[in-house]
């Protein structure tokens, strides 16, 4: 199985949950019965948000007394983003964003700060300038031998961080893969990539501040909404990679999701799903300090790159830009041709569908 197809298949079953096991959980924790809890959600799911039964419980909607009805109607699905996204924006931009190569190449050219491209690796007729192409077992070889590691490399048209891997070296005969077992050059050109286009970049280096926190690069996505002709960021979360993960989306298993203040960048909450329910923390797990209160560095810049970014991408008028804050300062690690409704709910609390979001929607021909 090929490294997204493996991915992809971890995604799908993240949502999937034990019917039975969570009406029971729910029914004890909100004295309510497992009946009355089907039927409310049958009745929640015909609203606007369209919630899937697994969001129902991940943000504990059956607890009448956390929400009143009005702050139940304003949660969203993440399985209608596209429909209500697409509307606001050009979809000729499309390739912009969801090219990692071509969007690399934009950045780099407008003069923002990306990780550096090292190669390509793909099987096709397509040709990338003056990046370095690899096309077999062979090349990938010949590469890695030139190169200081660790490397990430991802799916050039990838979502999610599906299929990511993190290149910790190689023997004369294996690549050496965190989290995976060594892979011989063959393996890893025909199985682990096979047809997919992979981008290979160089690591990036948090900033000092996530030491003892991680060692993975974290990324701050800051949701942009262009509108009237001016930007506004009313969104800012901080995707934390744990328990040794090699990317910081909140698929993986352990990784936490900080809200953020989208002016000073104050951590103001931290964030984690659990057997499939959002649970808030007090404090950072298994680490030495609250990080509740503190405040990211390089914060002015990050904003200054992110308006940047996101006003090269007016066209579209929601979406998203994922940064990194290095040793160095802010690198952009990917722009978003949208943004994840599920992560705002989970960071916040709150359902993304409030007034405020709900006019853009409507302004912009999104049917809400």
């Amino acid at each position: 199985m090929t490294a997204l197809a493996n991915d992809l298949t971890s995604i799908n079953v993240s949502k999937k949950i034990n019917v039975a096991e969570h009406l029971v959980g729910a029914a004890r924790a909100s004295g309510r019965s497992p009946f009355s809890m089907a039927f409310d959600y049958l009745k929640l799911r015909q609203k606007r948000g369209k919630l899937k039964f697994y969001e129902y419980f991940l943000y504990e909607l059956y607890n009448k007394e956390l929400w009143s009805e009005t702050e139940r109607e304003e949660f969203v699905s993440a399985h209608i983003h596209w429909p209500l996204v697409n509307a606001c924006n050009n979809q000729t931009w499309w390739a912009v964003t969801e090219d990692k190569w071509l969007s690399d190449r934009f950045l780099k050219q407008n003069g923002i700060p990306t990780p550096e491209t090292l190669a390509v690796f793909d099987k096709t007729a397509r040709w990338y300038g003056q990046t370095p192409k690899l096309t077999s077992a062979k090349d990938l070889q010949d590469f890695l031998r030139d190169q200081l590691f660790p490397l990430f490399a991802k799916p050039i048209c990838g979502a999610w961080s599906a299929g990511a891997l993190r290149i910790s070296g190689h023997t004369e005969t294996h690549v050496l893969l965190d989290n995976e077992q060594p892979k011989t050059f063959e393996e890893f050109a025909d199985i682990t990539l096979k047809d997919t286009p992979y981008i290979f970049q160089s690591c990036l280096v948090p900033h000092t501040f996530f030491d003892g926190i991680t060692e993975a690069a974290s990324t701050v996505r800051c949701l942009n909404i262009i509108d009237d002709n001016s930007l506004s960021v009313p969104y800012a979360l901080l995707k934390l990679p744990r328990h040794g993960n090699i990317a910081d989306n909140f698929w993986r298993p352990g990784n936490l999701l900080c809200n953020l203040d989208p002016e000073t960048g104050e951590v103001l909450g931290i964030t984690a799903v659990a057997n499939g329910r959002r649970q808030e923390l007090e404090t950072l797990p298994d680490a030495e300090r609250a990080f509740i209160g503190e405040t990211l560095p390089f914060w002015d810049d990050l904003k200054k790159i992110n308006a940047e970014v996101s006003l090269l991408h007016a066209e579209n008028h929601f979406g998203s830009t994922d940064i990194a804050i290095t040793k160095d300062g802010p690198v952009v690690v990917e722009v978003n041709n949208g943004c994840a409704f599920e992560l705002v709910q989970i960071g916040t609390g709150k359902g993304f569908l409030d007034a405020q979001m709900t006019a853009f929607f409507r302004k912009h021909g999104a049917r809400v």
